[in-house]
């Protein structure tokens, strides 16, 4: 992402499509990890009293689709942090390019007098924005920051 300038062009990302789906990447990963979590507890009480060759084996199996579920739980937690991730970039990026055109506005609308001033003492329109920080599992994936001059945006906000 580079300068933000008042010509460029919209950033097009489904701001609210990739908070929904990670929250609902987050929720599966719950799923996975409450159902690997009963069939180990039902599992165990399978096992009682059973002794030989297939108890190891379905031991064997029980750890095996432990480990599995954990890696898929992970994963998806782990894809829901980057979605997340993508939100706040494109988030800050579309920000910038608002500011960008807001400060052109401002300038379009100096009277000759103001243009005068400004080349002797440069209006200070302050810094472009920072991306927003990332939205979390904790607060379930909220936007962390309302658009900054949405009244700029060019193409609608992707749902």
């Amino acid at each position: 992402m580079g300068t933000p300038a008042a010509n460029a062009q919209d950033v097009v990302f489904a701001y609210g499509l990739a908070l929904q789906a990670a929250r609902e990447l987050h929720a599966l990963a719950g799923v996975v990890n409450d159902k690997q979590t009963s069939w180990a507890v039902e599992a165990s009480k399978a096992v009682v009293g059973w002794e030989g060759g297939h108890r190891d084996f379905f031991a064997a199996n029980l750890i095996t689709s432990g480990a599995d579920a954990t890696a898929i739980r992970n994963a998806l937690r782990q894809l829901a942090d980057l979605f997340a991730a993508a939100w706040a970039t494109a988030r800050g990026e579309q920000d910038r390019i608002n500011w960008a055109r807001w400060v052109q506005a401002q300038k379009d609308d100096d009277w000759w007098g103001e243009d005068v001033v400004d080349f002797f003492y440069e209006e200070d329109m302050g810094e472009a924005p920072a991306d927003p920080p990332r939205p979390t599992a904790e607060d379930g994936y909220q936007p962390t920051r309302q658009p900054i001059h949405p009244e700029y945006q060019q193409t609608p906000v992707y749902a």
